[in-house]
């Protein structure tokens, strides 16, 4: 058994490259079929973060509690200088890899009314409540508390039986983390066939920036910049010192731990103290005590996720604030700390603190099982440069070489700058910011199923119904059709998508109807100018493309009860969404123009919000960007949020002052009483049902889950094929 498990870690690095390339090629293969697996990985997660703060703690309390006040003093005062060292390095290297990554475009919607309450600096750092930090993964603070406490403990008599539950709690936390490990091939294996079963290669490309440049940054601090440091400082040359821990990254590598690696570092600093003379009896004591304290304390692998927070913010259009740009070093340092699981946490508190979108956290996670053994290198070489620096500093036995440190930043600051540029040119040819794009959403067959659907009018087709007279439910039962009006221009109730297919969530609804009715469906197009007089002729029984109930309307026509309500927002280029976020201000700008497509409710709308405005009417808002000249597009605001979504240089906002919702309904023809008796009741049951949530979050919402690509995968593909042809 014991030569089974030694013969498994041995060859764990094998195990989860080859679980990494088998899971890409099953994800291929099978497509989206392979989202049974991502429970497996989602588990894998689970248990590594689930002792990441029993450890962080207990490492914390224990490395600090154990040391005497006057020895803790002396070894702080010759050690920080070393961490600050340290954290500088990293951090500088982090930030010049970061300007590859373009700064993130104005966000797709933007909405003034609501005053966000983010937390301060404080909030992050002062442990006020120590339980909530906890439930809230707000790590500054724990690892703050932790601190601390430890100090405390020092100074309390009787405390080794308090000390011994610590370490045995940090050293179990260890054996599990071991124990979870193992499983790594099959996880990575689950993780990657989920990923690349949904993943195409658009997403494939633009991820490639953020792990070139992790893997890049880890690897240079880790095999040059810190090692080269460390010779700058001792007679060790930077070969020596890398050989001497050749054990130490080798044992991180195949286990992903870079906990293993400590025993092999307490050894290389051992061997350089001997080298260096230093024969004080207690210096075995002050390595070990040094080396666990920088444990939690120089997990540089986890910096990085300072790198993947402005890679996220590009990736995901959701720029950082000035303000929070300047403490997220800091607080990229605070949340660092702990061990390397302890990143996935830091992510997910930062994504809420900065407001990413919560498929942030899961896209680190995906990311890290590639990144992770760079991140882990990283960390085990921060263990040692802490652990040798100290330890010579303590003794007064730090030398400098001149040469060496030149050669070190030279050498370095060449790499660093080519990947830069490099990866900055990259990234502006062929990365672009991920948007919920609804011209790919498309209608499930779970809708279109058992439906006979045509679009356009029937030839020959009458302007005017011989049964006019007739209530339209009655001829709806009698001719077994339902005739649904549509405008294809209006983005996300009725639009056409990248296959030129008519989708939207009123289209989706209009099937729904004809099925629950029984009948064909019929969607005959037309325009906003001649909507009225259409109905009067009868050319369809219900118009529905997110149409607004206004006064007039309701004098002449027949409405349902509204189904859904929308605040009114504008479209405006992104970088000048600062100037349009209240309505009395922009109502002052000099030769305002607004835009709006031909509807006669937006011009009266625009005529009310802003009377001294130019109002431009267009076809539809796709020929907006032909207009320069107009500043601003009026719109509900889902329609302006959809529609700015598939449009990089614009956003939707909603000012401050702009007024109310307006509702939407359907619009029936006079003499619709039945019909729209039935339509009223019918709606009030897809609001209860499953049908109206999903309709709602998918086409009103856009939520993630239908914003990723997905695909049958190679294997169906390859033998439907012929199937198909003969279809």
């Amino acid at each position: 058994m014991y030569s089974f498990r030694s013969s498994y870690s041995k060859h764990l690095p094998f195990w989860v490259l080859s679980g990494a390339v088998l899971g890409a090629i099953v994800g291929v293969l099978l497509g989206e079929n392979t989202s049974i697996l991502r429970p497996v990985g989602s588990t894998y997660v689970m248990l590594m973060q689930i002792v990441v703060f029993p450890y962080i703690i207990c490492s914390l309390l224990h490395a600090l509690g154990s040391l005497a006040p006057a020895t803790a003093l002396r070894l702080f005062r010759v050690s920080w200088l070393v961490y600050v060292a340290l954290w500088g390095v990293t951090l500088l290297t982090i930030f010049i890899l970061s300007l590859a990554i373009t700064q993130a475009p104005t966000p797709s919607f933007l909405d003034a009314t609501v005053t966000q309450d983010k937390d301060t600096l404080l909030d992050l750092l002062i442990p006020v409540n120590p339980f909530f930090d906890l439930a809230n993964n707000n790590i500054p603070a724990i690892v703050v508390f932790s601190i601390i406490y430890g100090i405390a403990i020092q100074r309390i008599d009787n405390k080794e039986s308090f000390l011994d539950v610590l370490h045995l709690v940090k050293t179990a936390s260890v054996t599990i983390w071991q124990w979870v490990v193992m499983l790594a091939p099959i996880a990575v294996f689950a993780l990657f066939a989920d990923s690349f079963g949904t993943l195409d290669m658009t997403t494939l490309t633009n991820l490639s920036m953020y792990l070139i440049a992790v893997l890049t940054g880890t690897i240079i601090l880790a095999f040059w910049i810190l090692p080269a440091i460390i010779s700058s400082m001792c007679p060790k040359k930077t070969s020596e010192i890398l050989l001497d821990l050749r054990s130490a990254f080798v044992i991180a590598a195949v286990t992903s731990l870079s906990v293993a690696a400590l025993p092999f570092i307490q050894q290389a600093a051992e061997k350089l103290a001997k080298q260096v003379n230093i024969k004080d009896e207690n210096s075995t004591e002050i390595i070990s005590t040094t080396l666990a304290v920088s444990y939690p304390l120089a997990q540089l692998g986890n910096f990085f996720i300072w790198l993947f927070v402005l890679f996220a913010a590009f990736y995901y259009r959701a720029p950082i604030d000035i303000d929070d740009q300047i403490l997220l070093p800091l607080v990229t340092l605070l949340s660092s700390f702990g061990s390397p699981s302890t990143s996935i946490d830091a992510v997910s508190f930062m994504s809420n603190w900065l407001t990413f979108p919560p498929e942030a956290t899961g896209l680190y996670v995906e990311m890290m099982t590639i990144t992770r053994y760079g991140q882990v290198l990283a960390s085990v070489m921060g263990f040692a440069f802490i652990t040798f620096l100290v330890t010579l500093r303590y003794y007064g036995k730090l030398e400098f070489h001149p040469k060496r440190w030149l050669t070190t930043i030279l050498v370095s600051m060449g790499v660093l700058v080519l990947v830069t540029v490099g990866g900055n040119s990259f990234q502006k040819d062929f990365i672009n910011p991920q948007l919920s794009n609804y011209l790919t959403f498309g209608l499930s067959p779970s809708v279109t199923d058992g439906v006979n659907a045509v679009i356009g009018k029937q030839d020959g087709e009458s302007e005017k119904s011989q049964d006019s007279d007739i209530d339209t439910l009655k001829r709806i039962e009698a001719t077994g059709e339902l005739k649904v009006g549509f405008n294809p221009n209006i983005i996300p109730f009725s639009y056409r998508n990248n296959d030129n297919n008519l989708v939207g969530f009123d289209i989706a609804y209009a099937y729904q109807l004809a099925r629950d009715l029984g009948v064909k469906l019929r969607l005959v197009p037309f325009s906003w100018g001649s909507l009225q007089e259409d109905l009067e002729a009868r050319k369809f029984d219900l118009a529905a493309s997110g149409i607004y109930v206004t006064n007039d309307r309701l004098r002449s026509l027949e409405f349902s009860e509204p189904y859904y309500q929308s605040s009114i927002a504008l479209i405006v280029r992104a970088d000048k969404v600062d100037s349009y976020l209240d309505r009395n201000e922009i109502a002052k700008r000099p030769d305002l123009t607004i835009g709006i497509f031909d509807d006669p409710v937006l011009k009266d709308m625009t005529k009310r919000l802003f009377p001294d405005a130019t109002i431009k009417v267009l076809p539809n808002y796709d020929a907006l960007p032909k207009h320069p000249d107009i500043d601003a597009a009026l719109w509900t605001l889902e329609q302006a949020k959809a529609w700015s979504l598939q449009h990089e240089n614009y956003s939707a906002v909603l000012p401050r002052n702009l007024g109310g919702k307006i509702p939407i309904a359907y619009l029936m023809p006079s003499g619709s009483e039945q019909f729209r008796a039935f339509v009223n009741y019918w709606l009030r049951l897809q609001s209860l049902n499953d049908f109206g949530a999903r309709m709602h979050e998918k086409w009103l919402d856009g939520k993630s889950t239908q914003q990723k690509v997905t695909r049958p995968g190679l294997l169906y593909r390859l033998f439907s094929s012929d199937t198909d042809d003969r279809k």
